[in-house]
């Protein structure tokens, strides 16, 4: 039996080449650039979702409070100014605009007509530049619905009913706003 034993200690001496948990397994080195790029990116990502978000905020919050002030300081237009808009009988497709009670009040006057036509929406505006009405009492102005271009005029057919938004400006810088729908 002494003979067994000293056998199977032999094939124990034998397999102990096979590490146990008791000895350290030797460890492959990993590289640190395959922790350390991808962190980077990441690091990245984060700074500009975070970047846009503090960037949107900012831009979004600006307009409203310029709107919010446009809005305070247009007054409503008072009953004293009467604004007429027909068709003209005169000129094909075209609209006048007849404004009266001004008493040399206003200096300037813009407009914005929107109507339809063949279902599309479409508008004509005094553009940036409002109409002089300086020291006048009444004012008259004939608007074209249609493009031109190049002296080649298309008109917008089908035109039954006109938005029309005026802004006046009065000679101490106060604005004023007229809006009514008329149907031609």
């Amino acid at each position: 039996m002494k003979e067994e034993a000293l056998d199977n200690k032999h094939i124990i001496e034998e397999d102990s080449q096979i590490p146990t948990e008791k000895e350290p397994v030797e460890l492959k080195k990993k590289n640190p650039l395959l922790f350390v790029v991808p962190g980077v990116i990441v690091l990245l990502i984060i700074g500009l979702v975070g970047f846009r978000m503090i960037s949107q905020k900012k831009t979004t919050a600006t307009p409203v409070k310029e709107e919010e002030q446009i809005k305070e300081d247009i007054l409503p237009l008072d009953d004293s100014v009467k604004v007429e808009l027909t068709k003209s009988n005169v000129k094909d497709n075209t609209v006048i605009i007849a404004i009266s009670g001004l008493a040399s009040r206003f200096f300037s006057v813009g407009y914005e007509l929107q109507y339809e036509s063949g279902g599309v929406g479409k508008g004509v505006t005094s553009g940036s530049k409002p109409l002089d009405v300086s020291g006048q009492d009444t004012f008259e102005r004939d608007i074209y619905l249609g493009t031109c271009s190049k002296n080649v005029c298309k008109p917008d057919l089908g035109v039954t009913k006109v938005s029309l938004v005026l802004e006046f400006t009065s000679t101490s810088n106060t604005k004023y706003q007229f809006s009514k729908d008329f149907n031609l």
